[in-house]
Parts: C-alpha cells; sequence; structure tokens
C-alpha cells in the first residue's frame, strides 16, 4: 500500500485544533448498546430496541449480549454481536438520529463510517461511496454498487434511497462486497436502515414528538406513537417526518430565494403474532419531496470572472443566477411483509415481500446562467417488487447455515426533455448565441433477477470457525430507447413556450436522432469465505475472501448513437484482515481492517467534449475500465476512560488507481487515474461528556468532527490547477451541541451549531468548460454554511 503524500500528512496535521476540539467536547454514542441489567429475551422479545425480528436460533447469543451491555446486529442475517461479527460493520444506534440529529437525508449516515461518503443533492439521490467504491452515473436505471436496503427490502433506484430516517432503531452500514447475504450488486457494501418495530406489550417509552427549529427557517417535526390493540397479539406503530427549509440562495436573475425544500414522510406498521412460532410485519412509507429553485452557479477560471458570452457570474456562494424556473415534485409509496416462523427442531423460515414506486417531475437550468442556453424538463417513474425466502438453522448448532431464494423485478420509464428557445421567447439576459434547439429522449427499462444462495458455518472449536458463501444470479434488463432531436435552428417551433417540452411543432432528424432496443443476460456467480478465530471473548481475528459482482447496465444518458453502450458486469475480489477487540472492562473498543481490491470492468462515467459531437458538445459514457486496484486500511474506536465520558473515533485510509482505462470511441488513456470521490484520508473523531444536575437531570456536551482529505469529483479532468473546480481539496466540518435532559427522561432539550468551522467545500461539480464552446468555467454546488438550531423531544 502506497505511502500517502507529503501534502497529503501536512494537510491532516492542520486540522489537529478541531479534531483537538472535538475530543473536549462530545457527541452521542454511534450505536445503541443492550442495557446489562435488561429482562430475558423470552420477557421482552417484542420490546427490545436492537430487535428486528425473530432471532433465527440466536437465543444464546442474544441473552449473551444482553448481559455483557455489547451492541447486536443482523449483518449476517442473524442477530449477534457486533464485535462477533467477521466483517467489517458499523452500527448507528437510536439516538444518533433523534438526538444527534442526523437523518434529514439517510446520506449523512456514511458521514460517520471510515472511507464512505454520499455527497448529495438537498436529500435526493445520494452517491454513495464505500472504499472508492460507487457510481458516477446516476441515472435511474443504474443501480448503485452500494446496496441500500430498508427493512431488509433492497431499493434500487438511487433517487429512492435519500428518504429521512426518523424513527430507527439502528442503522448497520457493511464494508467490502455482500455478495452472498445481501448479494444485489453490492460490490460497495450495504446500508441496512432498521425502523423502531411496534411493541406488543405497549411499549410506551418508546413514544415521542421532536420539533426542530434552525437556519434558513427549517421547521422539522417528527414522531412515533405505537398501541397494543390486542396485549401480546396485535400491534401498531405511526411514524412521520415533516422537513420544511426555506431558500438558502438568492436568484439576482428573479430577486427570488431558491433552494426550498419540504420534505414529508409518513409510516404505518402493523405486527401481528397470533401464536408464539409465527410473526407477520407489515410496513408501509408514503413520502412527499418537492423543491423550489437550483442550487446550482457557475464559476470562472478567468481572471475577469467571465464564464461565456460575456456572462461574469456573483462570487458569493449563497448567491446564483438562473433564467429557466426550476423545482422538483417527487412521491415515492412502498412497504413490506415480512413473516417469520420457528418450525421443527430450531429452524426459522423467513419471507420478505417488498415494493417501492417513485414518480418525479419538473424542470431545470442545464446552463446555470441568466443567459437562454439550455433548460430542461423530466418526468420519471420506477416500480419495483422484490421476494425473498430464507430458511435458517439454530446459531447455536455446531454446523449452521442459511438458505435462499430471491426474485427481483424493476420497470421504469422516462422522458427527458432539453431546449434553447428562440431569442426573446422567455426572459433572459442578453448575449446568448446559442441556436434555438429540442430534443426529447423517451425510454422503457425492465429488468427482472433471480438467485439462489446459501451461508454455512462449521465451527471446528468454540473459538475456530470457517464460514462459506455462495450465491447464483442470473439477470436481464431491455431497454427501448428513442431520441428525437431538432436537425436545425430553422427546423424548430413551438406553440406554447411555457409548456415548451410538450408543445414542440418543428422537425426532427440529424445526429442526435437515434433509437435502440436492447436487451442484455448475465449469469453472476459470487461467493465467500471466511476463517475467523476468536481468541478469547474480547479478541477477534478473521480473514475474508469475497468475490462480489455488479450487473451490467446501458447507457441511457446517450445524447448520441456512439453513446449508446451497454457495460458489463464490474467483478470485484476482496481480500481482508481484520481484528476486532475490546479492552478494559469493555472500557475500550478497538477494531482494525486492511484490505485490497482486485477490480475488473469497472462502471465508471467519462464525462467531457467529444470533437466529433455536434458543435464540439460535451458527452457523457458509461464504460468499462478494463483494471483497478484499492488498498486500505480502517480503524474505529470508542472509549470510556471515566464515567460519562465517551469518545469515538475512526480512521480511513485509500489508495485507488485504474490500472487500465481506454475511453471508447478513440478517446483518451486514463490508467492511472485515481477513483472519485476516493480520498486518501478521512478521520472522524466525536466525543460527550455528561454532567449530572444533581435531582434536576444531565447536561451533555457535544462534539464530533470529519476531515476529508483531497478528492476528485471525475476521472478527467483531474487537474487541481486548471479544472480546480471539479476537486474538492481537504476540509473539516464540526459540530457541537448542548443537550439538556430532565430526570425521568422524558424531555430532552439540544442547542447545536453544525459546520462549526464555517468551512467552504464544493458539495459537488459538473463539467461544462469548452474551448470550442468558448466556456471558461464550470458549475457547483456549494456546501452548507454555518447553520444553527435547537430541538426538543418529548417522550410519553
Amino acid at each position: 500500500m502506497s505511502q500517502l503524500p507529503t501534502r497529503t500528512a501536512s494537510v491532516a496535521l492542520a486540522q489537529t485544533s478541531a479534531l483537538a476540539f472535538v475530543l473536549a467536547m462530545a457527541t452521542p454514542a454511534f450505536a445503541v448498546s443492550l442495557p446489562a441489567d435488561r429482562p430475558s429475551p423470552a420477557d421482552t422479545a417484542n420490546d427490545d430496541p436492537l430487535k428486528t425480528r425473530p432471532a433465527e436460533g440466536s437465543e444464546g447469543e442474544e441473552a449473551r449480549a444482553a448481559a455483557s451491555g455489547d451492541i447486536v446486529v443482523t449483518a449476517q442475517r442473524r442477530e449477534q454481536r457486533l464485535q462477533d461479527v467477521p466483517t467489517a460493520v458499523t452500527a448507528l444506534g437510536s439516538d444518533t438520529f433523534s438526538v444527534g440529529g442526523i437523518g434529514r437525508s439517510a446520506s449523512e449516515v456514511l458521514n460517520l463510517v471510515p472511507n464512505a461518503s454520499a455527497g448529495t443533492q438537498q436529500h435526493g439521490r445520494p452517491r454513495w461511496w464505500i472504499r472508492g467504491v460507487g457510481a458516477g452515473q446516476q441515472q435511474l436505471d443504474l443501480a448503485n454498487p452500494v446496496g441500500f436496503y430498508l427493512d431488509d427490502v433492497y431499493i434500487s433506484n438511487a433517487s429512492a434511497t435519500g428518504l429521512p430516517l426518523f424513527d430507527i432503531e439502528r442503522v448497520e452500514v457493511l464494508r467490502g462486497p455482500q455478495g452472498t447475504l445481501w448479494g444485489k450488486n453490492t460490490t460497495g457494501g450495504a446500508i441496512n436502515v432498521i425502523s423502531k418495530r411496534p411493541s406488543l406489550t405497549g411499549g410506551s417509552d418508546d413514544n415521542y414528538v421532536k420539533l426542530d427549529y434552525g437556519s434558513y427557517d427549517n421547521k422539522i417535526a417528527e414522531g412515533g406513537v405505537g398501541v397494543a390493540l390486542v396485549p401480546d397479539v396485535l400491534a401498531t406503530r405511526l411514524s412521520f417526518h415533516l422537513d420544511d427549509r426555506d431558500g438558502r440562495f438568492t436568484n439576482l436573475f428573479t430577486g427570488e430565494k431558491s433552494n426550498h425544500v419540504v420534505d414529508n414522510v409518513f409510516r404505518g406498521q402493523l405486527l401481528f403474532a397470533p401464536a408464539k412460532d409465527f410473526e407477520a410485519l407489515l410496513s408501509v412509507h408514503y413520502r412527499d419531496y418537492r423543491t423550489d429553485g437550483t442550487y446550482w452557479t457557475t464559476a470562472s477560471y478567468l481572471t475577469s470572472g467571465v464564464v461565456r458570452n460575456g456572462y461574469a457570474p456573483s462570487t458569493d456562494k449563497d448567491e446564483i443566477s438562473t433564467n429557466a424556473g426550476e423545482y422538483s415534485r417527487s412521491n415515492q409509496l412502498g412497504g413490506s411483509l415480512h413473516l417469520d416462523w420457528t418450525i421443527g427442531d430450531g429452524l426459522t423460515l423467513t419471507a420478505i415481500t417488498g415494493y417501492e414506486r417513485f414518480k418525479t417531475r419538473g424542470p431545470g437550468d442545464n446552463d446555470y446562467t441568466p443567459l437562454e442556453i439550455s433548460r430542461s424538463y423530466t418526468r420519471a417513474r420506477s416500480s419495483q417488487w422484490t421476494q425473498e425466502l430464507r430458511l435458517a438453522s439454530p446459531q447455536s448448532d455446531r454446523l449452521s447455515w442459511i438458505l435462499g431464494a430471491y426474485y427481483f423485478n424493476e420497470k421504469i420509464v422516462s422522458d427527458a426533455y432539453s431546449a434553447t428557445l428562440p431569442a426573446g421567447s422567455v426572459p433572459a439576459e442578453p448575449g446568448s448565441t446559442a441556436p434555438a434547439a429540442y430534443s426529447w429522449t423517451a425510454y422503457d427499462h425492465r429488468a427482472e433477477s433471480g438467485a439462489a444462495f446459501g451461508s454455512t458455518t462449521f465451527a471446528f472449536t468454540d473459538a475456530l470457525k470457517l464460514t462459506l458463501g455462495a450465491r447464483w444470479t442470473r439477470e436481464t434488463k431491455t431497454l427501448d430507447l428513442d431520441r428525437l432531436a431538432s436537425p436545425s435552428a430553422a427546423a424548430t417551433g413551438w406553440s406554447n413556450y411555457a409548456r415548451w417540452w410538450d408543445s414542440y411543432t418543428g422537425g426532427f432528424g440529424g445526429a442526435g436522432t437515434f433509437s435502440g432496443d436492447l436487451r442484455k443476460t448475465w449469469d453472476a456467480f459470487t461467493y465467500d469465505v471466511t476463517p475467523a478465530w476468536k481468541v478469547d471473548d474480547d479478541n477477534l481475528l478473521y480473514f475474508k475472501f469475497a468475490h462480489g459482482v455488479k450487473s451490467g447496465g446501458f447507457n441511457t444518458a446517450a445524447t448520441l448513437p456512439a453513446a449508446l453502450l451497454a457495460v458489463e458486469p464490474e467483478k470485484l475480489n476482496s481480500f481482508e484482515l481484520g481484528y476486532k477487540s475490546q479492552w478494559f472492562g469493555k472500557r475500550l473498543t478497538f477494531n482494525a481492517t486492511l484490505f485490497h481490491y482486485d477490480y475488473d470492468d469497472v462502471q465508471i462515467n467519462v464525462v467531457g467534449p467529444n470533437p466529433g459531437a455536434v458543435g464540439g458538445a460535451t458527452v457523457s459514457y458509461l464504460q468499462n475500465a478494463k483494471k483497478a486496484h484499492v488498498n486500505g486500511a480502517e480503524i474505529e474506536l470508542e472509549a470510556t476512560p471515566v464515567d460519562r465520558l465517551k469518545l469515538s473515533g475512526a480512521v480511513g485510509i485509500l489508495d485507488t488507481k485504474y490500472d487500465e482505462l481506454q475511453v471508447v470511441n478513440g478517446g483518451a488513456d486514463l490508467s492511472g487515474a485515481r477513483f472519485v470521490r476516493a480520498p486518501k484520508l478521512t478521520l472522524n473523531g466525536s466525543a460527550s461528556y455528561t454532567v449530572p444536575l444533581g435531582g434536576s437531570g444531565d447536561l451533555e456536551f457535544a462534539a464530533d468532527a470529519r476531515y476529508t482529505s483531497l478528492q476528485y469529483y471525475y476521472i478527467t479532468p483531474q487537474d487541481t490547477v486548471n479544472r480546480y473546480l471539479l476537486t474538492q481539496p481537504g476540509y473539516t466540518i464540526a459540530n457541537a451541541r448542548i443537550t439538556y435532559t430532565s430526570p425521568d427522561e422524558r424531555y430532552t432539550v439540544s442547542a447545536y451549531v453544525n459546520n462549526l468551522l464555517d468551512a467552504d467545500y464544493r458539495n459537488h461539480a459538473l463539467p461544462q468548460a469548452n474551448p470550442v464552446q468558448g466556456i471558461t468555467g464550470d458549475a457547483v454546488y456549494w456546501g452548507d454554511p454555518r447553520t444553527y438550531g435547537a430541538s426538543v423531544i418529548v417522550r410519553f
């Protein structure tokens, strides 16, 4: 593994003062531990805050974890102590979301995980990246290699994975290929969000309402209420999250605020347990997500500040200027039916049926200027349903196993329009020289896959175990795509400029008009081998080899026939050596991981000007990179050096490289480039100190920080001098919080500051510079500055 460059190390040292501040303050613990005095599992099977279903034969593990105060996870589809799981996994407990304020978007969970990130656009479309593995192309039909699961149900559409996290039991983040038990495209890792379940015994202590108010008139209300309709037989839980934030930016062209966000989610659950050996959980959720105004601006590389056509954008990061209206209207409806039976001699049969539907529509300004150069309108919908069956033996047996089958079916229909309207037809700043143009891309995409899988663990002794897992998958994808474009400005025409996308009256033709009917079937065999040695109750050593595969796909973003490509499945071989330990009576937890990836046929997105395109236009190529590799290391620490003081930290080190990468259609050789969103160093630190107020409650001081070193947002150009807007130099985000909790724990009041150091950073960027078209700048989405807020939680 290569050494960190001297410059990277010096930047990291420069952040020491910020991290030192963190270690002097406090934040809620990342994961929730089971209280040592908890009653037996049989007495509290439906009240356990870390239990999601019957334990599939893990009663012994459950009881032992409860007695020791350890964390319980289901990363291997069974309930196990986190420290006994032979894979790299981070667990985030419920207080992280309710008290800690994490979860306005699901993407925030990866801020607490080493070598991981998920830069998101507002609350939608997270860019999931773990250990350098992610998807540069965010089209609806291209699944991310980091699998997102909501209550064990896989969600394929990346835009449907940014929903807020509330009334949550915990979130588990698995790093590395999970091609056996979590197998749908999870070459990068898996994120499983586990909602708080109804309680058959009432669970009144879990009922709560939270009110939060912050900068930009950000108003949040959320809560969860459970009722045992028939004690021990039938229970329900209703939850909600309402988020309304005013626009942060000022649109100089219109004089209005921009970037207003409304994100409302409702969830209902019904738990039915007519017998001790059967349980059914029905869960339904609905999301209404709306945005008004853009968050994109442009910036120039010239000293004059001009980007194009004489237009020079404002250098104030809170000011934008666009002429084309922009908004989005999205809604999401989904749910699952989870059935568990205990049959025979401790066998557990689990059936999970899932459904998810997502719809979105809205216009946008594609050039992010007040000039009339390019505008867009999109409407799309996706629907999926899944079925999973699992049969598990008792975990206490010397030979334990899980067998299963999985089915996935997805349909996507998309219509994407773009245009340049004639000069004077719509409000715009004078200066545009772009000719009138129009295009419409419509496609129907379908995916269907089936898989059979199994995993078995043999205990040679109580200390030495071997786990073997395998999965066979067949997936078929079809694409029917049609693109219609105007051949010239003279051929364009509209009957209604206000609805330009569906009132076009002009002609079609030229290079931009084409169609394609594609169909591909791929078979994949994924597997893992994991020997583990439990030295004693507090020390675990393991080695894991995993072979993961992500299915292929199509470039539905193609604007020219040459870019309408089918990409082959990507394949990843992971070698991981891990050590998990606890010291000093469990006051210190130390976990470390070394890993190496051999990566073949990596699915990447290359964006840039194409001399063969009409007018030298920028073209997006979704393609395969022949070979690449990743080396890395991770360290995670949690400590309670003295009573009431909790410390945690994580270090992620990453070295990535494309060994063989040739851009298709005669493009450049980009071998040697680094992976996108793969910083060489990430540092996380947090601490909390609780001050008892006698009989008046507790006061907690908390802080956390994350340092991220230099990262690139695109494979090309990776130029920190001439195209620095497409990179993000190292930066630190620090947060602080003070929390008061009443003696009976019914009330919690917090005041917080996010981005305490007011760091400037680019959340994302878009390449626009093009010498042929006279464009001398790129588009930028600036992250939030320092913000403030306060919240109150009432439990009843």
